[in-house]
């Protein structure tokens, strides 16, 4: 499967693999899986589930504001995941970010990552059901009625 990357989904993992900072995001449900690996004495890798931001700048941003004792991140790698968010295991991707949060050695971000998958599993399921059911949605043409 290419997961809607075509053959370029190992390219995203050479860049996952090296990134101090990564953001995926859905752009499905509005919303960013930020994983912040940089080192800070005592503190955990930041992995957290935030709304979407309109540019790179701005998550930088927030970024900065999450993590305040560290340096503004030089950069970032963002990666939009148009695919179901289980697709993320499936293709590898969720499996290496797990492993760069492992590697940190602090358990509780390992812990923070799971919790963080389930989160946005629970957003998209909430989505899809208002998809179906109508909600925050119209109809933008109907069948007429005779």
């Amino acid at each position: 499967m290419d997961f809607g990357y075509g053959n370029g989904v190992d390219g995203v993992f050479k860049f996952i693999e090296n990134a101090e900072v990564l953001a995926v995001f859905f752009p499905k449900f509005g919303q960013s899986v930020v994983i912040d690996v940089r080192p800070k004495e005592g503190e955990p890798p930041l992995v957290r589930v935030v709304p979407m931001e309109r540019s790179i700048a701005d998550r930088l941003r927030t970024i900065k504001r999450m993590r305040p004792a560290l340096p503004r991140p030089q950069d970032i790698v963002a990666v939009p995941w148009v695919g179901y968010v289980d697709a993320i295991k499936t293709s590898g991707l969720w499996g290496k970010v797990v492993s760069r949060v492992e590697d940190s050695g602090f358990p509780e971000a390992v812990e923070a990552a799971e919790k963080a998958f389930n989160e946005l599993i629970r957003m998209e399921r909430c989505e899809l059901a208002q998809l179906i059911m109508g909600e925050q949605y119209e109809t933008l043409w109907a069948r007429p009625t005779s």
